[in-house]
């Protein structure tokens, strides 16, 4: 099968680039013929600036040669912020609907859509693409706020997020940490991701300094979009971080080996977000075998595995911090302990 893919791509740092990519791979390996369309920053096949929908003009212009093209859809990335950019995003819904018309076999993989504003010349054009393509979502749940959102219901297909997830490397606790330079056996709980007001990273930097116990919290992290109030918040969690006991912030964006190293290297992922679609991260912890804590937002519910724990407010995310830091204290205290009873060589002792 031939079939075109409209994504950011790496080595931009974008979590959806690196699903593109996986998927590109995976369905390359499956003996399928994959080109990608990406923006000047990643390693796509063809290149063109994600503006005004030039990047769907050119999937329209080349979509007689693919027997499937996948839109994969978050506003961020072909949308330009602010109201200075109004006549674009109508050309880039427009280079949307009429990518999906003229050529049925579009799928669009939605990441993430905000709530439309039923006014807007470039909302109504981009209900109305999504009204005629094919749909992909990683849950009902966000299937259904989708359709709550925009008031229709959709052509709609679910598929696995762990479809779009590529591991590899360290997949061995105690080699992720003696790669990462970290203590063996000192508890490990991590936030992973971009440094975003709706990830909630300052709940578990709270819940974990209101818990009692060995163990140390690291947050590995970037801001992806620097608009203001990522910006402050990224700040305001570094001061946060910089002031509590046990708490590591690491700037940056790692590489996927150094990603997959911390995740394999924790005893749990963190997922205390306020708001949220479906989750990368969380894919990547289920495939690596780390067991996550995440809070009951989006459809986060829907991809848990079975030894995950949700939690419902930030006093049962302390809790559930509570009890890895306190299992972790009960396993020391019992290697210190002495054995019960006598050893085997010892006579019994006498009956009082």
């Amino acid at each position: 099968m031939r079939i075109a893919i409209v994504s950011s791509y790496p080595p931009r740092h974008c979590g959806i680039g690196a699903y593109a990519r996986a998927q590109a791979l995976r369905l390359r390996a499956d003996g399928h013929a994959v080109t990608v369309i990406s923006p000047p920053d990643g390693d796509g096949d063809v290149r063109v600036p994600f503006t005004s929908g030039r990047e769907f003009r050119e999937a329209s212009r080349r979509g007689s040669a693919f027997d499937r093209i996948v839109v994969h859809f978050q506003p961020g990335l072909f949308y330009r912020p602010g109201a200075s950019a109004a006549l674009s995003k109508i050309r880039t819904s427009l280079g949307l609907l009429s990518l999906v018309r003229r050529h049925p076999q579009t799928e669009i993989l939605v990441h993430e859509a905000h709530r439309p504003t039923r006014w807007r010349p470039d909302h109504v054009l981009l209900r109305r693409a999504f009204a005629a393509a094919r749909l992909l979502f990683h849950t009902n749940a966000e299937h259904r706020a989708f359709e709550h959102d925009h008031r229709m219901q959709v052509d709609a297909r679910i598929v696995d997020h762990r479809d779009g997830v590529r591991v590899g490397g360290i997949r061995d606790r105690g080699t992720a940490r003696r790669h990462l330079g970290l203590d063996p056996s000192e508890p490990l709980l991590l936030c992973a991701g971009f440094l975003h007001p709706w990830k909630g990273f300052d709940r578990a930097v709270r819940a974990f300094a209101a818990s009692e116990g060995p163990g140390r919290l690291v947050i590995v992290g970037s801001v992806r979009d620097a608009v203001p109030a990522n910006v402050a918040h990224a700040t305001e969690l570094r001061e946060l971080a910089d002031r509590t006991d046990g708490v590591t912030l690491l700037e940056g964006f790692p590489s996927d080996e150094d990603f997959d190293a911390w995740v394999t290297a924790a005893d749990r992922i963190l997922l205390p977000y306020t708001r949220a679609w479906s989750s990368g991260a969380l894919a990547r912890a289920r495939l690596l075998g780390t067991p996550a804590i995440v809070t009951d937002v989006g459809g986060l519910v829907e991809q848990i595995g079975p030894d995950d724990e949700v939690v419902r407010s930030d006093d049962e995310l302390r809790l559930a911090i509570q009890r890895v830091r306190g299992a972790a204290r009960r396993d020391v205290a019992a290697s210190r302990s002495p054995a019960a009873g006598p050893p085997p060589s010892a006579e019994p002792s006498p009956p009082s």
